[in-house]
């Protein structure tokens, strides 16, 4: 069903808008509420609008919201490693295309790491390594990122560019078609494992002590192992987020 797409679009437009205030967020709840898109890459799926509700808390070293939970393990100078578990969703979860009836796939949990050096005060360079845990699939993401931190005269912004590795067992998952799912106009087709170039920019502009404005857009561009599938029509996914948060 279309809530369960607009519910994935949400938590993901959430996690590329904390990459923009995260590291500057005070302790405590946030809450608030946004609006978040997303094109949709799938045979016969249209692009998807949302109001997205913004909650997270951060405590001291680790942080609970839509898209997820972290942990800091280790933080040291330039260092810090911080544990990750993170809900993955897809829009083929009960998708409405008639070009994708009989397929229908669940929202899965991953775990891992991310390990992050602060090359200057303003760029960071990270890995993240998460594996699958809820056995749909098991599966795993490899994500290396490059962000740096600027300012548009008043308006902070993040700059982020990174390749998303992704195993066979992944990829399929995401954009293969099952022996079970296929059908005369629908072959099986099997992945093997990918790599997706993305590019973010995000902010998180303050309006008081309490408030801000968060924003985020982000493109991946998607390899021809992807768009090959009999389901996928598209070669890039656009997604992105705007809203209104609060902090108490």
């Amino acid at each position: 069903m279309k809530s369960a797409i607009f519910f994935a679009i949400g938590c993901a437009a959430v996690s590329i808008a904390s990459m923009g205030y995260a590291q500057d967020e005070q302790t405590g709840f946030s809450l608030g509420l946004g609006a978040g898109f997303s094109t949709n890459p799938y045979e016969g799926e249209d692009t998807s609008f949302s109001a997205v509700p913004l909650i997270r808390y951060k405590g001291d070293g680790f942080s609970l919201g839509a898209d997820g939970a972290t942990v800091t393990a280790y933080s040291l100078d330039a260092l810090r490693f911080e544990l990750l578990a993170r809900p993955r969703f897809t829009a083929l979860r009960d998708p409405d295309a008639d070009e994708l009836d009989g397929i229908d796939r669940e929202v899965t949990l991953d775990a891992g790491g991310k390990l992050s050096y602060s090359l200057t005060d303003r760029s960071n360079l990270s890995a993240t390594l998460l594996q699958e845990i809820t056995g749909e699939h098991d599966g795993q993401e490899f994500l290396l990122e490059l962000s740096n931190r600027t300012n548009f005269g008043p308006v902070p912004l993040i700059f982020g560019t990174g390749l998303s590795w992704k195993s066979e067992e992944l990829s399929s998952y995401m954009f293969g078609v099952t022996s079970g799912e296929a059908r005369s106009d629908r072959p099986e087709y099997d992945l093997d494992s990918t790599l997706t170039p993305y590019f973010s920019v995000s902010s998180g502009f303050p309006l008081s002590d309490t408030s801000r404005v968060i924003a985020s857009v982000k493109a991946e561009f998607l390899g021809d192992e992807i768009t090959d599938s009999p389901i996928v029509e598209d070669d890039q996914i656009f997604s992105g987020l705007v809203g209104l948060s609060f902090s108490f």
